[in-house]
């Protein structure tokens, strides 16, 4: 390290911001700075570090293993410092500071509101920020480096600088809509469904569109007809209005417009093993423990 130089926080507030906009233009307008003032704080702190932060990867800039080192360590500095902007005293015991929770859009629809609702209840102090992103390694890099305290995204190999804990899976089901004088209560997805309806699903590389086109694959057939759309919220009330199928987490199902929809079992058992992603111990806030102690209480 260049002892002739000291770290500033401006320094860590653009590491963090080319991080997780993956671009030093898009960073340096969040910050509400010139791109070349953005850059001399990050070449400045390279050379005061001895380390490089960044390498470019296509379009986008990638924090190096030495970066993410440091991106971690400037957000929990400024997450600590932030705490203390807001902390009074806490000799009552009340915990506060902050909690940053992510998953997979569908996760972040359906599980998330219960869950931070039930945390925010118990710590009204506590500031809690939400956001949602696709891309499961995505995720683990938001946990990774510190821009998520928690992130609720389907199972699969866990880095061994993170944790998992196991939450109930994901049960996916078919909704299409009720005919007259069909019951309400949830029926059989048929081929036949599958065979001559029309699709609503996400586009393709999405989590659910995944799990769709195994459930097709499955039944050996295709599709005779696709619309697709980015929005989940409009995926039920599309395939009724549009005489289709949609194929989705069954709690989103729950938690759309039900009257005119029937929900249909699919012939096998479709279930999306779901974890939070977090921190070990040691880097743990006070604010992320009392939160995996609530979701333990729902595993």
């Amino acid at each position: 390290m260049n002892g002739s130089s000291a770290l500033t926080l401006p320094q860590l507030e653009a590491v963090l911001a080319v991080a997780d906009e993956g671009s030093f233009t898009v960073a340096a307008q969040a910050l509400g700075i010139s791109q070349p003032s953005l850059s001399r704080r990050i070449h400045s702190l390279e050379e005061t570090l001895g380390l490089r932060l960044f390498l470019p990867v296509g379009r986008q800039m990638q924090l190096t293993d030495a970066g993410r080192r440091v991106a971690n360590t400037a957000r929990r500095t400024l997450q600590d410092l932030e705490d203390l902007r807001h902390q009074e005293a806490g000799a009552d015991g009340t915990l506060s500071g902050t909690l940053r929770a992510a998953g997979l859009p569908s996760l972040v629809a359906t599980r998330l509101p219960r869950h931070l609702g039930a945390f925010h209840r118990a710590h009204r102090d506590v500031r809690i920020e939400v956001f949602a992103q696709e891309d499961r390694e995505l995720l683990v890099e938001s946990v990774r480096t510190g821009r998520a305290d928690v992130a609720l995204t389907a199972a699969g190999h866990v880095p061994p600088d993170l944790e998992a804990l196991e939450l109930r899976p994901q049960t996916f089901l078919a909704v299409v809509p009720r005919e007259p004088g069909t019951p309400v209560t949830p029926g059989m997805l048929s081929a036949r469904d599958l065979a001559e309806r029309t699709l609503v699903t996400l586009p393709e590389g999405t989590s659910i569109r995944e799990v769709t086109e195994s459930v097709f694959r499955g039944l050996g057939v295709t599709p005779p007809r696709v619309i697709t759309t980015t929005q989940r919220d409009a995926l039920v009330a599309l395939a009724i209005a549009s005489d289709g199928l949609t194929i989705v987490p069954e709690d989103l199902a729950e938690s759309s417009p039900t009257t005119d929809a029937r929900r249909l079992h699919l012939p096998s058992d479709v279930q999306r093993p779901v974890v939070a992603l977090h921190r070990r111990e040691h880097l743990r806030t006070p604010a992320l423990s009392a939160f995996l102690e609530t979701l333990a209480a729902d595993v």
